[in-house]
């Protein structure tokens, strides 16, 4: 696996597309929101394009609304899908994370 270093650039948490979350992901944010989890649901979650779960709120190509200033503001409890990124995503545009050749 490649070295990595989080720049908090905040560009992966710019690009379009969509967080799917689990149930496990709902569980902690809520938590950490201080909210139930039909709360979370209600104020925080859509239903994603495949129909079968859920994802966070907004339209596809904005940030994700939980970006304040370059920083996640729920970040120990971020998403799966934000901890699994860099390594099991691709993408066209490389992290600034990772070093340059």
């Amino acid at each position: 696996m490649m070295p990595f270093e989080c720049k908090q650039c905040g560009k992966c948490c710019r690009w379009g597309g969509w967080v799917y979350l689990t149930h496990d992901d709902i569980t902690a944010i809520a938590r950490r929101l201080d909210l139930t989890e039909d709360a979370f649901i209600q104020a925080h979650t859509q239903l994603a394009p495949d129909r079968q779960r859920l994802c966070l709120a907004g339209p596809e190509h904005t940030p994700c609304p939980f970006l304040e200033n370059n920083q996640c503001a729920i970040y120990p409890v971020r998403p799966q899908q934000c901890r699994d990124y860099p390594h099991k995503w691709r993408t066209s545009t490389p992290c600034p994370g990772f070093p340059t050749q």
